[in-house]
């Protein structure tokens, strides 16, 4: 190695040669490793097409500064590119994270250029963890090695035909995959264009903050029903399944094919219209638990909400009436539980008993967890150590594709195994009787926040009680409280909804009004634009009511205001 200066002009040019060569290989070791150490061998395509798209964006990059080092006269240009040369590189390192996380990515596409400073914090501290970010070291050390190695050899011309000719193949792959890329990179800068190409106006204006609440001002909640009557069962057993949309639900779980419907159906009740409010798990669940609205995404900046926690909920008002209530999660860490002061317990997966007859998955520090059914065993335990209980498990199975890709099972497959197994620990420790299980989805596909479908989820009431049937009444998870108190005490069900707000995944800022009569208007905050829509509901009286509900959310639930 020698010390480059910008006196020599031997190695003019051969830097940036070396530099853009050097992250090509890294990008390349990056993706084999990640397609060698994943069971799916279907990952190989989209690795190598994203790897090709890595060649185009350095290819470009390259061909820029050429030109603009040309610029330059003859006396200053090794200087420029020594100068120029780093700060290409520190450009080029956020593209060493996204081959590892390419299987995510394809589930759940995301425009990187719509991130927060929240959202980048919460990617970077609760998603990546320090074993992601070891790509990041490998590349600084190798742009390090690539800067002041000595110059490449001279190439023979039948070395340089090939390499030419080689790369030409890679760029036409490239460029004949642009429109379908599973580059994350290239996606988000086809959507930023497509922004700018577009010259039509907003229709509506973009949302603001809402106001602050006052200061010493505590967060103020609707309140819930009272849990003083006599119930008609001691174990509550609230299932949360994954991001299964009703459609899915019903053509598996609730079919014929499904074994655990087949045993309940005659003491089931299915809510066939029934929405989540949010496309983010965190804020669904506690719309579920606190009956509020919650007009954010999830993962932005969770101070604009973090209050609404304190608000009167279900698992307070269990525990207030002896209730042994447990929020369990087989996930290694699970940081945004919802009303977290008023669990019993809290259980995460080293609460649970190991054993090597159960997957786990540790593709990232957020989604390291052993499968959902490594829980039953504590679940079929809990009614001989306390006599009455309420139970959240937010279950995981699906979360990452990397559970169907270990395991070979279907999502709802194993669901159904899941609620099999838990029924029979009821039946056999003699408390099926006086128990409820509450089947329930947090939320449909987060990708697609424009199709009302994917707010469409399951909700199914079991229990000996239960009357059979399908209640077609429109509901969400703001109702789903006084669903479960009307399914334990045997009063009559919340009046019906006309309407309800929706609002998108962190992966796209949209919001949106689905109402009972079948109409629906969606629009993406970024753009002003409707996205999706059908009826004659009105964009603005839409964006309005949206609006509304930030403010009366912020005063009640805010950050105070600061001194």
């Amino acid at each position: 190695m020698h010390l480059p200066t910008c006196r020599s002009d031997v190695n003019k040019g051969s830097r940036s040669v070396r530099l853009i060569a050097t992250f090509a290989i890294v990008q390349l070791a990056l993706h084999l490793y990640t397609v060698v150490e994943s069971p799916d061998p279907r990952l190989f395509l989209p690795h190598f097409i994203a790897w090709s798209h890595d060649l185009l964006i350095l290819s470009i990059l390259f061909f820029v500064f050429s030109r603009a080092i040309a610029l330059f006269p003859s006396r200053f240009r090794n200087c420029a590119e020594l100068m120029t040369l780093p700060i290409i590189a520190l450009a080029l390192l956020p593209l060493t994270l996204y081959p590892r996380m390419l299987r995510e990515y394809l589930s759940f596409p995301v425009n990187l250029f719509t991130a927060t400073p929240a959202s980048a914090s919460a990617m970077l501290t609760k998603y990546l963890g320090l074993s992601k970010l070891m790509p990041v070291a490998f590349a600084v050390a190798s742009a390090l090695v690539a800067l002041l190695m000595l110059p490449f050899p001279s190439w023979s011309k039948k070395g340089k035909l090939l390499f030419t000719v080689f790369r030409g193949i890679l760029l036409t792959v490239a460029i004949l995959t642009l429109p379908r890329s599973p580059h994350p990179v290239v996606n988000s800068l086809k959507e930023e264009m497509s922004a700018v190409l577009s010259h039509e106006r907003r229709e509506v204006p973009a949302l603001f903050s809402a106001p602050h609440r006052q200061d010493n001002q505590k967060p103020s909640g609707s309140g819930v029903l009272s849990l003083q009557e006599k119930l008609k069962a001691d174990h509550i057993y609230l299932i949360v399944l994954e991001g299964v949309s009703a459609d899915q639900f019903e053509n598996a779980i609730s079919g014929t094919e499904s074994r655990f419907y087949r045993r309940i159906s005659r003491h089931a009740r299915y809510f066939d219209r029934y929405y989540t409010t949010n496309l983010d798990s965190y804020t669904s669940l506690i719309a579920m638990l606190t009956s509020e609205q919650v007009p954010y995404r999830s993962y932005t900046d969770t101070g604009l909400y973090d209050a609404v926690n304190n608000a009167p909920n279900l698992a307070r008002s269990f525990k207030d009436i002896g209730f042994h209530t447990l929020f369990i999660s087989i996930y290694d860490d699970q940081p945004f539980i919802p009303v977290r002061r008023d669990w019993s317990k809290i259980m995460h997966r080293h609460d649970l008993p190991a054993g090597k007859q159960w997957v786990s998955v540790e593709s990232s520090r957020m989604e390291s967890a052993t499968e959902d059914r490594a829980a039953l065993s504590t679940l079929g335990k809990l009614p001989s150590l306390y006599p009455k209980t309420f139970v959240l498990h937010e279950l995981a199975y699906g979360h990452t594709t990397e559970w169907r890709a270990k395991t070979g099972i279907p999502q709802l497959a194993y669901y159904d195994t899941y609620l099999n197994e838990l029924l029979d620990l009821l039946i056999a420790n003699g408390t099926w009787s006086k128990s409820l299980m509450v089947i329930v989805s947090d939320h449909g596909d987060r990708a697609k926040g424009a199709n009302t479908e994917s707010y469409r989820v399951p909700l199914m009431i079991v229990g000996q009680d239960v009357a059979q049937g399908i209640d077609h009444t429109f509901r969400s998870h703001l109702e789903l409280q006084q669903i479960m108190v009307s399914s334990l005490t045997g009063n009559t069900m919340p009046e019906p909804k006309k309407e309800a707000i929706v609002v998108g995944s962190t992966e796209r800022w949209i919001y949106g009004l689905i109402d009972a009569h079948g109409d629906h208007l969606v629009i993406d905050d970024r753009t002003g634009k409707v996205v999706a829509s059908n009826g004659k509901l009105s964009s603005k009286a839409v964006h309005n009511r949206f609006q509304e509900i930030i403010n009366n959310f912020g005063m009640r639930f805010g950050p105070e205001n600061e001194k």
